[in-house]
């Protein structure tokens, strides 16, 4: 990463840390802020199994189901720190990737599609029937947040939090793309015979795909439980409505792309929100986020991550050609 890539950088941090304070978000709004940052690490996670491996999902609700449970009984039943917690849940979660993994080494496409559709569905029901653990209709209140003795007590408090979560992840990622692992998984993605012939283990990567993702989202899942204080089964969050938005942001913000699972994590929480302000009928909030959806998708088919980035090209030929016009002028 060069120097200017290293300031962009500082940059967006800096705004990101300081946006919340100046602006003196209200609750809601700051609750919606802190919940977009926590979906944005859901879509790198199915990001990096769909744009990278080329694997589908549409059963990432349940995933941030396991996550999110595993971290309220860790925390309310064995009083363990919310970090040791937040770590666990990513462990966990991507066990249980590695097993649906498993035999979805056989799946492809549609049929891949169908089986992670019925792992969602079947852990919700397995988690409204597990009354015990998930606390059934009457739900359970994770604890807010500690560390080294400081409470999270409020979203913005809270919103550090996450979003120190998500640069790690981010890093995660990058660093995970670069290596030898994304070049295996962008193989497999493009040709799995073209990467069988270069001795990829094609199996393995796919596996570990979906372990990875889960992982994500496994740790999303915990901060979202801390963050919401109060969870049942029936959470539209953990439902297969959540996972086919999850996969909706990440077709928005674009495909194969860490920024374009943010922008399109931003959006698909914000925007029905911001929507559903227009008018008091919600049928109305609905269609006009789906017309949307649907012209981000017809005029930018590869998602807005790569529109974006194709206008920066377009801003820096044209300063280019400006500065060579003004250094002929000043040469003749």
């Amino acid at each position: 990463m060069d120097v200017k890539k290293y300031i962009l950088v500082i940059l967006l941090v800096l705004i990101a840390a300081l946006f919340p304070p100046i602006l003196n978000l209200p609750g809601g709004l700051q609750y919606l802020l802190d919940l977009s940052l926590i979906y944005a690490i859901v879509a790198i996670g199915l990001n990096l199994l769909m744009g990278y491996a080329g694997q589908i999902s549409l059963g990432h609700g349940a995933f941030l189901a396991v996550g999110a449970y595993t971290s309220a009984y860790l925390t309310l039943n064995l009083h363990l720190p919310f970090f040791i917690a937040l770590i666990l849940s990513g462990l966990v979660t991507g066990i249980v990737g590695i097993f649906l993994g498993i035999p979805a080494l056989r799946l492809e496409g549609n049929y891949l599609a169908i089986a992670t559709l019925g792992f969602g569905i079947a852990v919700t029901q397995i988690f409204a029937i597990w009354t015990s653990f998930t606390g059934g209709f009457s739900g359970i209140r994770p604890p807010k947040p500690e560390i080294f003795g400081f409470k999270f007590s409020s979203y913005l408090s809270y919103y550090y939090v996450i979003l120190v979560v998500l640069i790690i992840v981010i890093i995660l990622t990058q660093n995970i793309v670069r290596t030898k692992i994304g070049r295996s998984l962008m193989a497999m993605r493009d040709s799995e015979i073209a990467a069988k012939a270069m001795g990829i283990n094609v199996s393995y990567y796919k596996t570990l795909a979906f372990g990875l993702s889960a992982f994500y989202t496994g740790i999303a899942g915990s901060l979202y439980a801390h963050l919401l204080g109060f969870m049942t089964p029936y959470d539209y969050a953990f439902s297969i409505g959540m996972s086919l938005n999850f996969l909706a942001m990440i077709v928005i913000g674009g495909m194969g792309t860490i920024s374009g699972s943010i922008i399109g994590a931003i959006i698909m929480t914000w925007l029905p929100q911001l929507t559903s302000n227009l008018s008091s009928i919600k049928s109305l909030s609905q269609i006009i986020t789906g017309a949307i959806i649907i012209a981000v998708v017809m005029f930018y088919p590869n998602g807005i991550a790569y529109a974006g980035a194709r206008l920066k090209d377009k801003l820096e030929r044209l300063f280019t050609k400006h500065q060579e016009k003004i250094v002929v002028k000043i040469e003749k």
